[in-house]
């Protein structure tokens, strides 16, 4: 995981074209992060404003993209084409990483690795698998179904020709 903007991609020798003249800068792990000295950290954007509210919305997103993916790339695609704070960006991070994705992964609608931060959206025919055990054990049971059938077809037939012989 990258845990940062995807539009962070100034390293210190080269500034940003978003970084104002004027702006202090800060490097954090070969990434200078400028701010606007004016800028009030404590009325950063609301991260409630680019996380959805449902999870339909959400799964909607997740669909729109070619999974497996990061929480970063779900947080850069949620919050595009805005540009708010890091401290915005990171908050969507965090609902996303803490809340929401596992939340969707226990009612089984992705799947999400805490550790790597990464989510892959489940398909419609593997969640029919899951709710049937898995599709070989689906095949299994069809097999046992029909060599059942044969067996009672069989049966029968022998019942009936003895019937037939008997009279």
């Amino acid at each position: 995981m990258r845990l940062t903007p995807s539009w962070l991609c100034a390293t210190p020798s080269e500034p940003s074209e978003d970084g104002p003249d004027d702006a202090e800068a800060e490097t954090v792990s070969g990434v200078t992060i400028y701010r606007d000295p004016s800028t009030n950290l404590s009325n950063a954007d609301s991260a409630t404003e680019f996380v959805p509210d449902s999870n339909t919305e959400l799964l909607s997103v997740l669909d729109g993209m070619e999974t497996p993916v990061t929480v970063d790339e779900v947080a850069d695609e949620l919050i595009h084409p805005a540009r708010p704070s890091v401290e915005t960006w990171a908050a969507v991070h965090e609902q996303l990483h803490q809340y929401r994705l596992p939340e969707l992964d226990a009612t089984g609608h992705v799947e999400f690795d805490a550790e790597q931060g990464i989510v892959e959206r489940r398909t419609v025919r593997s969640d029919a698998a899951n709710r049937n055990g898995s599709s070989r054990l689906g095949l299994r049971r069809l097999v046992r179904l029909a060599g059942l059938t044969a067996l009672v077809t069989s049966g029968l037939a022998v019942a009936l020709l003895a019937v037939v012989l008997l009279v």
